[in-house]
């Protein structure tokens, strides 16, 4: 059975259970049900979520990686790349209302959204899940930063009649919301599946999700909120040959939040939108995107709302301890575990004798990231996607951090060395669940030695990153782009007391204030 096959069955204890099937239906069948009320489901489920629905435990975590969340836009905003965007973007956008991080320009809400999401990608420091690959937060706080503008203002027509008060609360929910819903449109998809085929996957992922945030802040009902989704999810896509080089993989899931976004402002105003677009058979979101990927079924529209309310995908939501793609963190923390293990053969001054090195990687991540480097040097997103590059700078430098990404960092010859003796290859053992972020290490030495090293699953899966990690995450990010001490105290306290906020205004107003660039 395949990854996806076993993947569709499994629930929260690690068994099966179809005692739910219709004797009249197959489970193919209902996997494929294009009359199951998914989205309406879905949709029904996001608009009337009340606080007394979500476990505390739940909203603690959101609360945390909204913070992760703008700790990475903080530290992104001014990344050589991320300038350039905004530089482009302000010269072709008219002023408007809604605040960009770490500008003191204000733009309309699509383009706002556009930058802010780009900042929150922008250094790969952001979160990534595990089953479903999607920036999370990349997708839902830039519409819902946006959203909020939009009411505060009077839906930027100055019109004090509609002008509303967003409180913490409602922002959290709607929060909730979103990250909840990418991940789950993702495992309907077959996770991580999406990026062998060569799909941006979470940039597809990340459209209902942000239409759902989006809906929920603006107050849309439940029909609106199925039109806004199916808007959102018609211009779903993502080419993850953004790799290789260029600055365009930063913004792709901007992309999404941008979508999302669209499509609920469009809804809130009556425009009708594609419906029951999740479990459409023909042309919907999840036969269309699963096209190709040879599994059976090739979709289950079953698992966007399994246990939904019950089982937390939020939780399996993982936070990044290194600059790199979430996939070779287990690359990464192998690397580490060697030279630990083997501190006389993994000296800097004795590097040389390594012969060869040898990546094993899970199917996806080998698609996305075992990739021979083409060109010296990398551009920074090759070099953060490239697992033969990653691997290299952990071994010189025993971290895998932003400095690792500097243009003056990118065409060392100790770096390179390493790099042209690195293969990778696909070893399906990392083709398990939740395994597939991992990776098994070989290097072989000139006197003929061998060492190897297997991690199954980096930092962050079980135990996952703490909550108290995330704050400490934040307090060492974030003060290379904030010289204020004051204003990253008063915004980490905003975010972890959001319930009990009656205007997120201030929240607003600290993120656009300047940041500078840490690189």
């Amino acid at each position: 059975m395949s990854y996806f096959a076993m993947a569709d069955l499994e629930i929260a204890d690690g068994t099966t259970d179809l005692s739910h099937t219709p004797p009249n239906k197959t489970d193919a069948a209902l996997a494929l049900d294009e009359d199951a009320g998914t989205t309406s489901a879905l949709c029904e489920w996001a608009m009337g979520l009340k606080v007394t629905d979500v476990p505390k435990s739940v909203l603690e975590r959101v609360k945390h990686l909204i913070l992760d969340g703008i700790a990475c836009g903080m530290v992104g905003g001014h990344v050589p790349w991320s300038e350039q965007c905004a530089d482009a973007v302000l010269d072709y956008e008219p002023p408007g209302y809604c605040s960009v991080i770490g500008y003191t320009e204000k733009l309309g809400p699509l383009a706002a959204a556009i930058l802010n999401g780009a900042f929150i990608q922008a250094t790969e420091l952001d979160d990534y899940h595990s089953s479903a690959p999607l920036h999370s937060a990349s997708v839902v706080l830039p519409a819902l930063l946006s959203a909020a503008q939009c009411l505060s203002t009077g839906n930027g027509r100055g019109d004090k009649s509609k002008q509303k008060v967003v409180s913490g609360l409602d922002f959290l929910l709607a929060a909730v919301v979103g990250f909840e819903t990418g991940p789950r449109a993702g495992l309907a998809l077959g996770g991580a599946e999406l990026l062998t085929r060569g799909w941006h996957s979470g940039v597809i992922f990340g459209c209902p999700a942000a239409a759902l945030a989006s809906a929920r802040l603006l107050g849309l009902s439940a029909e609106h909120a199925e039109s806004a989704v199916g808007i959102a999810c018609t211009q779903a896509g993502g080419l993850m040959s953004a790799t290789y080089e260029g600055m365009i993989k930063r913004v792709q899931h901007a992309f999404a939040a941008r979508a999302g976004l669209f499509g609920a402002l469009l809804a809130r105003n009556g425009y009708v939108g594609i419906k029951k677009v999740l479990e459409r058979r023909y042309g919907g979101f999840l036969s269309m995107f699963s096209k190709g990927n040879g599994a059976d079924p090739p979709y289950d529209v079953r698992r966007v709302v399994d246990e939904l309310g019950q089982r937390w995908e939020i939780f399996n939501i993982r936070v990044k301890l290194h600059a790199c793609v979430g996939g070779c963190h287990g690359q990464v923390e192998a690397i580490a575990q060697l030279q630990q293990k083997h501190p006389e053969r993994f000296e800097a001054e004795k590097l040389h004798h390594i012969t060869s090195i040898r990546v094993g990687l899970s199917d996806p991540i080998f698609a996305h990231d075992g990739w021979e480097p083409f060109q010296r040097p990398l551009e920074t997103t090759g070099a953060q996607m490239d697992a033969a590059y990653i691997g290299a700078s952990q071994l010189v430098d025993g971290q895998v951090l932003l400095e690792q990404f500097a243009d003056r960092n990118l065409n060392r010859d100790e770096v390179w060395d390493l790099v042209h003796k690195t293969a990778c290859y696909h070893d399906p053992h990392f083709d398990q669940p939740h395994f597939a972020c991992g990776a098994r290490i070989t290097v072989e030495f000139d006197d003929g030695i061998q060492v190897e090293g297997v991690l199954e699953q980096p930092r962050g899966y079980n135990p996952a990153i703490t909550d108290e990690d995330i704050r400490r995450k934040y307090r060492k990010l974030t003060p290379s782009a904030v010289d204020d001490e004051q204003r990253l105290q008063r915004i980490q306290d905003l975010v972890l007391n959001l319930e009990d906020i009656d205007d997120i205004s201030e929240l607003i107003e600290l993120l656009a204030l300047p940041t500078k660039n840490v690189l």
